[in-house]
């Protein structure tokens, strides 16, 4: 694990330490809630990936063609 990362997670440890109970709390039901909502938009996307399985693809290539025009 790098450095920079390893002192980050020291120093969120340390926030939440310093930080009320009912504040903990706060925070873990915001964590859930955006953690709700990154698994709503994977679920939305692999729909639209199912519903559009069959329908014709462009090559990245051309799409970046059209870009640089």
């Amino acid at each position: 694990m790098p450095v920079a990362v390893a002192e980050e997670k020291q120093q969120l440890r340390r926030m939440i330490d310093r930080m009320e109970p009912e504040d903990v709390l706060r925070m873990l039901d915001y964590a859930a809630y955006l953690r709700y909502l990154e698994e709503r938009e994977d679920a939305e996307d692999i729909a639209y990936v199912a519903e559009h399985r069959d329908e014709p693809t462009v090559p990245l290539s051309e799409v970046l063609k059209d870009f640089e025009e």
